[in-house]
């Protein structure tokens, strides 16, 4: 099961004209999507998952003859439907709208391709269903591409004021499992540092790789211990003198400050990294 998974939601929206041409166009690149999150791959295994909610185009043909909508009527059977509006389309003029779909660099492939038509005015049109899935999304992989082209079926392509609007909706997931880490602790590096009664004192510097901090007081003063330079005596870790007081660490990995109580002190210890 994964420790953790983000989930995020987003557009996609490109306008088709006669100055794209017939070239096949990309719309939508999977590996966008899940680009921000390929560091965390160092750590841990990801999982991915990509869904199309929803892609639909802004129809407008005006160079194109106008074609009527097909006379519907309840009394007919589902046949006489089609047929009806099969008509429409076989009489007047058609430009395609062609879906293709690739996996990263590789080639190109024709997944459908819609007939649209000038219905005297703008007209949306869904492609999710049925012309990308019969299902209610489209899932999609973490590498896949989709794209468009424009098809003349001899009746020509986009001329001068005709667009296609296209734009989806869609969402990801990114599931993160850690992957097991073999640390390896290097060599111990023993330090000395005096510690000033009269105001704090750096002793450590900050170490995100720290695996184990010892340390101990061999001054004839006691020391207080905090992660910053607002140590003061009375709080923070308390190491009493001639090595009353020991400081054993493996999970902070900021600097550390002291200061001694009363006259100076020593603290004296090693510190190893992992590597």
């Amino acid at each position: 099961m994964a420790e953790n998974q983000l989930e995020n939601t987003r557009t996609f929206r490109r306008t088709i004209t006669s100055a794209d041409g017939t070239g096949i166009i990309e719309i939508l690149n999977c590996a966008d999507a899940f680009a921000e999150y390929i560091s965390l791959s160092n750590s841990h295994h990801l999982g991915r998952s990509f869904y199309l909610e929803a892609f639909s185009g802004a129809i407008h043909l005006p160079s194109y003859k106008k074609a009527p909508y097909p006379d519907i009527y309840p009394e007919m059977t589902a046949a006489e439907k089609i047929a009806a509006m099969l008509a429409i389309e076989e009489d007047y003029p058609f430009v395609g709208l062609r879906f293709h779909a690739r996996k990263g660099t590789g080639t190109w492939s024709d997944l459908a391709t819609a007939r649209l038509q000038n219905k005297g005015r703008e007209t949306t049109i869904p492609f999710t269903i049925p012309y990308l899935t019969i299902n209610q999304l489209k899932l999609l992989s973490p590498d896949d591409r989709l794209g468009v082209s424009i098809i003349n079926y001899g009746h020509g392509v986009l001329g001068a004021g005709d667009y296609i609007n296209l734009e989806g909706d869609f969402r990801f997931n990114v599931a993160l499992i850690a992957k097991p880490v073999n640390k390896i602790v290097g060599n111990a590096i023993p330090y000395g540092v005096d510690i000033p009664s009269t105001a704090p004192t750096r002793f450590r510097l900050a170490n995100a790789n720290r695996a184990i901090l010892y340390g101990t007081n061999t001054g004839n003063a006691d020391i207080w211990i905090a992660g910053n330079s607002s140590v003061a005596v009375g709080s923070g870790i308390y190491l009493g003198a001639n090595g009353g007081g020991n400081l054993t660490e493996e999970t902070l990995t900021g600097e550390l400050w002291a200061i001694a109580e009363g006259s100076p002190s020593r603290i004296s210890g090693i510190e190893a990294s992992y590597v």
